[in-house]
């Protein structure tokens, strides 16, 4: 008789499905394992890849692609352990290939997992998730039956619909379905996600983080930002799509007063945050903002704070809240305590945008800058 247990992911602590799905995959007694999902990305193979390469050759995964989330670096990865994944493209927006189910079946009994949880980091460890586990005793005929009753249906779509469903082999396979538009790149991200749009008259909200249930993460190496190249010449054409993220974000960063005497300075300094490899005293200037105009400060005494305007479209949690025109302030001195230290150089002015940032419902997360092309940026705080 089945067994069945519920994973609450983020509701109830150790519900996490990347504990649950590592352990199913390393049931001793599996002579089979079998993966149907919607979305795939890299950081989520990354969280099941040690123990998915050690049964690679009993395994079978089904992956929806042309849904604008399954990415060319998530199978690179399930091939680089030796699985070959058959991919679902469901030929119409109208639809989508959206089953998230994860199976060990060996000759007695077998375990699936039957929920919500997609092979994402968000997925199997960071979303609210909810399935459930069930344990079936296969030598039960109704047991077999619900068993076949999940897996039989997808593999008979191997070889009906070669236009729809068909094996990934080779890497070249996945550049073509990048080429495509049926395939994402996770190193190219060209603008922030909105879900929704303030209209002028609505308040802007700044919702805090919903403490949910983590378990503590295992040490998984993660992929580091790498920022372009720095510019060796004014002609260089400036960084396009994702070109900074910060660290999480402080009082100092958002203007929020720390206390009764403090008083805001209404900027903040744009440092080297999650970024590698960059030089934060002149990587903004010269290459975030590069095709800005750039004047000198009126006056003399200031003629070394260079001065330029951009649009930036303030997202915060999804929410667009429109389009603001903000200053920003380049310290072009080299001979200081402040540039030999290494420090930041660039500051934006959040000006009529500070009632949007200066909320303590903002501290602790996250900000990505967007250069959509020209004087055109987003700051997605999320």
């Amino acid at each position: 008789m089945a067994k069945v247990s519920a994973l609450t992911q983020g509701l109830a602590p150790n519900h996490d499905h990347e504990h649950a799905i590592n352990n199913l995959i390393d049931s001793p007694w599996a002579d089979n394992l079998f993966i149907s999902v919607a979305f795939v990305r890299e950081a989520g193979v990354a969280k099941i890849e040690t123990a998915l390469q050690r049964k690679n050759n009993i395994a079978q995964v089904f992956v929806g692609i042309s849904n604008g989330i399954t990415s060319k670096q998530a199978l690179a990865k399930l091939l680089a352990i030796g699985v070959q994944p058959h991919v679902i493209d469901m030929g119409t927006q109208a639809s989508l290939f959206h089953p998230k189910l994860y199976a060990a079946i060996g000759a007695q009994q077998a375990t699936f997992i039957v929920g919500s949880a997609n092979l994402t980091a968000s997925g199997l460890s960071d979303n609210v998730e909810v399935s459930s586990k069930v344990e079936l005793d296969l030598t039960s005929h109704d047991d077999s039956q619900y068993a076949s009753a999940l897996i039989d249906p997808f593999r008979a779509l191997i070889g009906q619909h070669p236009l729809n469903v068909f094996q990934i082999t080779a890497g070249n396979q996945l550049d073509d379905l990048v080429n495509e538009g049926r395939l994402e790149d996770e190193s190219i991200k060209k603008k922030a996600p909105v879900i929704g749009t303030k209209s002028p008259g609505g308040q802007s909200v700044a919702t805090p983080a919903l403490p949910i249930h983590r378990r503590k993460p295992q040490a998984v190496p993660q992929p580091v930002p790498v920022a372009p190249p720095k510019p060796q010449n004014s002609q260089v054409a400036p960084a396009a799509g994702l070109v900074w993220s910060s660290k999480e974000l402080t009082e100092r960063d958002l203007c929020i007063p720390t206390g009764s005497n403090t008083n805001p300075t209404g900027s903040m300094y744009l440092k080297k945050g999650l970024l590698d490899g960059i030089d934060q005293r002149h990587y903004f200037k010269d290459s975030v903002f590069a095709g800005l105009t750039w004047t000198p400060d009126a006056s003399p005494s200031k003629k070394h704070l260079l001065r330029a305007t951009a649009t930036f479209e303030i997202i915060i949690n999804g929410i667009s809240n429109g389009n603001y025109d903000l200053r920003l302030t380049h310290n072009s001195k080299t001979n200081t305590k402040t540039y030999a230290q290494n420090n930041a150089m660039t500051q934006i002015h959040w000006g009529a945008a500070k009632a949007l940032v200066a909320k303590r419902g903002l501290l602790g997360k996250h900000m990505a800058l967007y250069h959509l092309g020209g004087s055109n940026y987003q700051i997605e705080i999320t």
